[in-house]
């Protein structure tokens, strides 16, 4: 079998009948549901009350993970000229043309068991349907949807438990304060759960994200990272239905492989998860030291690479991550054009250690020149929840948009490269250089600078992940925006110059890699991008779990590449565009 044998489509003499759709439909306790455009009540008989609701909360994360029918961001919901939005900014502005599925499948399945589950994956798998799996949407690559194909949604799978003690399925070993969620918990859901129990989850900066796919199976870092690691460092035991749709628990005793590769893999790839089983760790306060403020303008034309101010601010953090991170700081670094946003985090009961050490970055920051300061505060933060609530200010916050176009690319920046002046220098370069290749290519110019990764836990022997996230101190990520007002060459021409601002930082390190989750969908040398010295035996636990491939998404273990029609809608791919063509409700 092969990635070919999914291929039915709509019209075509193998897609299901209207009678065997309600058939399946019937088998999974009604839970089949056809596809509306979170934004079609805004078109054509526009549902006043409703259009309201959508405009008011259109660039809201939570309310957007709440529907099958949007994404957190607009090119996953976009194929071809196939589309349905509102205008970014001003959601309330009148929308006119045709509102089309695009890439959003003609049906879901709300899953709510793992049965339903595996239920799906036999349909698809007797009728040659390409599967789709999403939870919330949060997702740079568009990796959760898929023309014309079946999803299965997991977002309603909420499930939580607190284990005192835990014993995975066929070990000895026990362990003590686990998590247990379902493959719809989302942060926030997950953090307010554990919170009264005194115990932290090892998020990340986003409420709203889904931490059981995508983040919690391709890496996921956060303010916790340099503390106790990735996400998939914390993972003790795995519910899963795989290709053959069988339910299976998996862990290091049990199966050992496809728990490694699930540790790090990617979501989407091996199997459909259901449950997440981690490590939670006992809470501490959050102590925060906040700086923002305002750059003085420059003389003329700006140019970013030879700007002192930004060029210093580069250096002097630079200076300062090494010690930072040997203490379990962890860093939000927000570079612009104009202004700056940096968010230094130490989870510790001595509240006043983050003073001491990150006294010359404060020092350094204080005493700058020309600098139009806002912010210059130590906090601390008793609580995980008001830490989140703090990072939800709108200076803050606006480093995160959602509901409008986004164009990534990042890259992973070793220690080594901060150990000595020269390569510091070298760091330095670099950096403002790619923010000078967006800012002229029309990309805005910014750089975020995350001291978010596992840099104190060295092994990667027991998980998947990229082995380049083991030791690095910064994951350097640029990005570009667009809204629906956006015209299409120039969506094109931000997404062209994002890909290529993050040129001199791939020179600085060749052979290096980027975060899976915040990378570049248009990288070329994707494989060892993403995935690193671990690719080859990833794509062999894949073929073992999925020989057919029935789970394939863009540029994950095992994609059958840029001409096999699932992947029409990508501007990269060698075919033509073929969006989703809209199904009747299920009788």
């Amino acid at each position: 079998m092969s990635a070919a044998i999914f291929s039915c489509t709509p019209g075509q003499s193998c897609w299901p009948s209207s009678t065997q759709w309600s058939a399946f439909n019937q088998s999974i306790g009604g839970n089949l549901e056809v596809t509306l455009p979170w934004a079609a009540p805004c078109y054509v008989g526009k549902n006043k009350a409703q259009c309201k609701n959508i405009e008011t909360h259109y660039m809201d994360s939570n309310a957007r993970t709440d529907h099958y029918g949007s994404m957190e961001f607009l090119d996953w919901e976009t194929c071809g000229e196939s589309e349905c939005f509102l205008n970014s900014f001003s959601p309330s502005s009148p929308v006119s043309g045709e509102c089309s599925l695009g890439r959003l499948s003609p049906y879901y399945v709300d899953a709510q068991t793992p049965e339903h589950i595996s239920k799906a994956l036999k349909f698809v798998g007797e009728h040659g349907i390409r599967v789709s799996i999403k939870n919330t949407g949060h997702d740079y690559f568009g990796r959760s949807t898929a023309a014309n194909s079946l999803a299965i949604w997991t977002h309603n799978m909420k499930d939580t438990k607190y284990h005192k003690s835990f014993q995975p399925k066929g070990c000895k070993t026990k362990y003590a304060n686990v998590g247990e969620i379902g493959a719809g918990i989302q942060a926030q859901q997950a953090w307010e759960f554990f919170e009264p129990l005194n115990m932290l989850v090892t998020v990340g900066a986003v409420g709203s994200v889904g931490i059981a796919g995508g983040f919690g199976q391709g890496g996921g870092h956060g303010p916790l990272g340099p503390s106790h690691g990735l996400m998939v460092d914390q993972a003790i035991e795995f519910d899963v239905v795989t290709a053959d749709g069988t339910f299976r628990t998996i862990n290091e005793c049990s199966e050992p492989d496809l728990f490694w590769a699930m540790r790090g893999g990617g979501g989407g790839t091996f199997g459909v998860l259901t449950s997440y089983k981690f490590q939670l760790h006992p809470a501490v306060p959050l102590n925060v030291y906040s700086f923002q403020a305002n750059f003085p303008p420059p003389e003329g034309t700006l140019n970013i690479s030879e700007s002192k101010v930004h060029r210093d601010i580069v250096r002097a953090l630079a200076q300062n991550q090494t010690l930072f991170s040997e203490y379990g700081i962890a860093g939000y670094n927000f570079l612009l054009p104009d202004h700056m946003v940096s968010l230094q985090i130490l989870p510790c009961s001595d509240t006043s250690a983050i003073q001491n050490i990150t006294a010359q970055w404060h020092d350094f920051l204080t005493s700058y020149p020309g600098l139009n300061v806002t912010d210059n505060t130590y906090r601390v933060f008793e609580k995980f929840s008001g830490w989140h609530e703090f990072t939800e200010t709108p200076s803050i916050a606006r480093n995160g948009p959602v509901g409008l176009g986004l164009a990534e690319s990042g890259r992973l920046l070793p220690k080594s490269l901060f150990s000595t002046k020269d390569n510091i220098e070298k760091v330095v370069d670099a950096v403002v250089a790619a923010m000078q290749s967006s800012y002229a290519g029309h990309g805005g110019g910014s750089a975020q600078l995350y001291a978010t990764g596992p840099a104190n836990h060295p092994d990667n022997s027991k998980t998947g992940v990229n082995p380049a996230w083991r030791d690095s101190l910064w994951e350097v990520v640029m990005g570009g925006i667009w809204t629906s007002n956006t015209p299409r060459d120039m969506r094109a021409q931000i997404q062209n110059t994002i890909s290529s601002s993050i040129d001199p930082l791939k020179a600085l390190t060749p052979g290096g890699g980027c975060y899976m989750n915040e990378g570049d969908y248009m990288e070329q040398d994707w494989q060892q991008t993403f995935f690193g010295s671990n690719y080859a035996k990833l794509l062999q636990v894949k073929q073992k779990y999925d020989p057919g491939q029935l789970f394939n998404c863009w540029k994950c273990v095992g994609w059958t590449g840029y001409h096999d029609p699932l992947y029409s809608c990508y501007p990269q791919s060698k075919l033509k565009p073929n969006p989703t063509v809209p199904q009747s409700p299920v009788p």
